[in-house]
């Protein structure tokens, strides 16, 4: 992943094409090693990694793991071109009572990623000013055949349009879970789970989130990862069973908050 997010030009991409490839890594496994991977897999992950998403959203997703993945069978990284398998498919995410009552699928988010994203899409309205300048300074250049600047500042507000739009459409048919008036008992997302593999004795923490919120960094896993889909519905002292690339692997549910 390194290797790829390193030949991208701008820092821009560079983060959003690594903001993608962490769901993406998270849902293969972080220890797998990309050669492993098979096309059914790949063709389940567009099928189940954006979760309710759907839409435009997940297009833009599947679009950065479709580049990656071209650019590993390039490098000789792969065998086959694995991104073909990438095909985008109705979501069938939650709504309450079936519909949201204008069609629109209903995304479940903490309190924390929903303030999250609403910092986020404050930041990003932010940026518009100073690319608009910037697009006007470069464009003053008449030789726009090799006008760099004029070509990198209107990609990066491209980008920044396209997170605006991303996070405006999560936040029309967002719902912030409330806690307080549910079984705490029963792993839903929100969630914070303590887990221990029942192999190697080790306890783990992870918070279970929508596929928008999840960050593997921070533990904060999506409910359509493997771990996530097994945990969900469970409560304490529960035992569920994970592919992982070392195998089949058990995991006893320590504690539910």
């Amino acid at each position: 992943m390194d290797l790829y997010v390193g030949s991208l030009r701008t820092k821009n991409t560079q983060a959003q094409a690594q903001q993608e490839l962490f769901r993406f890594i998270q849902w293969c496994g972080v220890e797998r090693q990309i050669s492993a991977l098979a096309p059914p897999e790949i063709g389940e992950y567009g099928e189940q990694a954006v979760g309710s998403v759907g839409g435009m959203e997940a297009s833009e997703r599947l679009q950065e793991v479709r580049k990656f993945l071209s650019f590993a069978k390039k490098k000789g990284l792969i065998e086959r071109n694995l991104s073909t398998h990438l095909r985008i498919r109705k979501a069938k995410g939650r709504t309450r009572g079936g519909s949201s009552g204008n069609g629109r699928n209903v995304q479940e988010l903490t309190k924390e990623g929903h303030a999250q994203l609403v910092l986020e899409l404050e930041e990003q309205k932010a940026k518009r000013p100073p690319l608009a300048e910037e697009i006007h300074r470069a464009a003053a250049d008449k030789d726009v055949r090799e006008n760099v600047p004029l070509e990198a500042a209107r990609e990066q507000l491209g980008l920044v349009e396209s997170r605006i739009a991303e996070i405006e459409e999560v936040l029309k048919s967002a719902v912030i879970i409330d806690k307080s008036r549910r079984d705490n008992e029963i792993i839903r997302i929100g969630s914070a789970v303590v887990v221990k593999d029942l192999g190697s004795g080790r306890e783990t923490r992870y918070t279970l989130v929508g596929a928008t919120e999840a960050n593997p960094l921070e533990r904060r896993i999506s409910n359509v990862s493997p771990v996530g889909k097994a945990l969900l519905n469970k409560v304490s002292d529960d035992e569920i069973e994970v592919e992982t690339p070392r195998g089949k692997q058990r995991f006893k549910v320590v504690k539910v908050s």
